[in-house]
């Protein structure tokens, strides 16, 4: 295909050939000079702006179209020799002139295209070479990056001179060759990828750009590592899910699957990827526990179901969910999900095995308590009587000795009377799940220290204001304060004894303290004064029990918190415990919603 201004020479050249020859033949001229004279007109016109080996062409066409006309002589042929010699000289000198104008103004032929002022600040090197690969213009990149340079194959690397060479005739050709990568070389013979774009100017002359691609090419690499980097990172954290991923197009070809598919289905993930989903499943047909439930998984209508697999003697329960692929390119396709609930069902059985075993448990554990109530209450309840009979119509009839024996009695039948009340108060605790409420805990503590009563007399009972509710059983609750702040009373030595009640807002859970300034706790013992029946001070208080800090520690549990002390010898003790805002069923309910 030739260049419009080629192609603009070639038909301004015809026409003149041909008004030529039309005067010549159709005037019927046979005056010698007249001839010499429209012919030579009709060369000069032409070759005025072609090449010099066309214009030594265009004066033997000249020369051609003149035999005719002239009469057949010797001295016509020598004159139709001498005209042809003649124009052949122009024509060399014509072309020669035509070659030099466009060597000395080479910017004149790249001003179509940039302005001179864009040609010199381009952004991009550019040169205008001619035929041969003469630099014969360069912009200030070009000199910056390539430097002076006086031949083409300077600026590109020797491995790409033929490529170069090939588009540049086809630029010469065609008018414009673009969209191909060379390397070009620096002025230090660095080389660096470069995209090519050349344009024709002329028939000899070729604009040359060179956008260095470096830049690029090392962006385009970095992310396509960062992207390689982060598929893999997620194609392998897909592949560690206990989830099956299975990736249709949508004519249910397989297009991706992770390896658990691969394990759960007994095949290889790799040989699935390409066939088609029915296929699949065909192979696996056997494996259905129901196989009316394969179907499902074929046409996934956007429900889920659960399904049982069987390898061998090994059977796993999967729960299937399918969801439509809406991007553009997948349009049409879906995403299988094979959800693997074998772990999770046998958790649940064995759930319910020991739930149904916790409940035998506290079935025998509440008849148990049934029993403790009457068959060793009433026996206790009997001695007690006697005793206090014997004390009061009997007591004038006894030594000193025999008044210590019956109250040393009572004493003992007091702490059994405790000690069955706090067994069947734990028992109940375990047993039985206490209502919960919402609670106001400045009305519980103000229950609490009116139920102490003569217990607080001389005590300085301090209680911060504004405690918040909480969701507890309130007659649990109640204890839990009433046992912690008559123990701060039971263990004081002090003369103004002080008893601290507490609170504090935590994120998720407030913690209340207890505080007292009595005899205090070794470190050693401090965490075994919460175990059942632990007592640290049998003599001073003979009647108890140590259960009413593992009751305590009970309560506390039900409540979904946790209970400890600091305290030190001499100074008192801090006894402090969680509750959390929500109780256990609210967080279960969050949980799920």
């Amino acid at each position: 295909m030739l260049s419009s201004i080629r192609l603009w020479k070639l038909l301004a050249t015809v026409a003149i050939y041909a008004l030529v020859t039309a005067i010549l033949f159709g005037l019927h001229v046979r005056d010698i000079k007249l001839v010499f004279a429209i012919s030579g007109i009709g060369f000069l016109l032409a070759a005025l702006s072609w090449e010099i080996l066309i214009n030594v062409g265009l004066a033997a066409l000249s020369t051609l179209i003149v035999l005719p006309l002239l009469p057949p002589s010797d001295s016509s042929l020598t004159l139709a020799g001498i005209y042809g010699l003649a124009a052949v000289a122009l024509g060399l000198l014509i072309g020669w002139f035509n070659r030099k104008e466009r060597v000395r103004h080479p910017k004149q032929e790249a001003s179509r295209y940039y302005p001179e002022g864009i040609f010199q600040r381009a952004q991009n090197p550019m040169v205008i070479v001619d035929r041969t690969g003469r630099v014969l213009e360069r912009n200030d990149r070009a000199v910056e990056l390539l430097g002076s340079v006086k031949h083409f194959s300077e600026i590109i690397h020797f491995e790409d001179l033929e490529r170069a060479r090939v588009e540049m005739e086809r630029a010469m050709r065609m008018g414009e060759a673009s969209g191909f990568q060379l390397r070009g070389v620096t002025w230090d013979k660095e080389t660096f990828p470069a995209e090519i774009r050349m344009r024709a100017l002329d028939a000899d002359q070729v604009w040359i750009e060179l956008h260095d691609m470096s830049d690029l090419l090392e962006m385009e690499r970095k992310l396509w590592e960062a992207e390689a980097r982060y598929r893999h990172l997620i194609e392998d954290a897909i592949d560690t899910l206990d989830t099956g991923i299975v990736l249709l197009n949508k004519d249910r070809q397989i297009i991706w699957a992770n390896q658990t598919i691969g394990h759960l289905f007994n095949l290889d993930r790799d040989e699935m990827i390409g066939v088609e989903l029915h296929k699949i499943l065909g192979q696996v047909r056997p494996n259905f526990i129901e196989e009316m439930t394969m179907p499902h998984v074929l046409e996934a209508d956007n429900k889920s179901f659960v399904f049982a697999l069987k390898h061998g003697e090994e059977e796993r329960i999967l729960e299937f969910r399918s969801t439509p692929i809406e991007t553009e390119k997948y349009r049409g396709g879906r995403i299988d999900h094979y959800i693997d609930l074998t772990e999770l069902k046998k958790l649940e059985r064995e759930l319910v095995e020991k739930t149904a075993g916790l409940e035998e448990s506290n079935k025998k554990l509440e008849e148990f308590s049934h029993v403790v109530s009457h068959d060793l209450k009433q026996p206790l309840r009997t001695i007690q009587a006697f005793t206090q009979f014997i004390v009061d119509d009997y007591s004038e009839k006894l030594d000193a000795q025999g008044i210590d024996y019956l109250k040393s009695l009572q004493r003992s039948s007091a702490r059994m009377k405790n000690l069955i009340d706090d067994l069947l108060k734990l028992a109940s605790i375990s047993t039985k799940r206490s209502p919960m409420e919402k609670i106001e805990l400045c009305d519980v503590l103000a229950e609490v220290r009116e139920d102490l009563g003569a217990l607080l007399d001389g005590v300085q009972l301090e209680i911060s204001p504004n405690f918040p509710a909480i969701t507890a059983n309130r007659t649990r609750t109640m204890e839990l304060f009433a046992n912690l702040i008559s123990n701060g009373v039971k263990y004081n030595d002090k003369a103004q004894k002080r008893i601290v009640v507490e609170w504090e807002d935590r994120a998720d859970e407030y913690i209340f303290r207890v505080g007292d300034n009595g005899i205090g706790i070794d470190m050693r013992y401090q965490d075994r004064i919460f175990e059942l029946f632990e007592r640290l001070n049998p003599v001073d208080d003979p009647e108890s029990t140590g259960a009413g800090l593992a009751i305590t520690k009970r309560i506390v549990s039900e409540m979904g918190g946790k209970i400890w002390v600091d305290s030190e010898i001499g100074k008192g003790s801090i006894f402090s415990f969680s509750v959390p805002k929500r109780s256990r069923m609210e967080s279960r309910v969050h949980q799920h919603t």
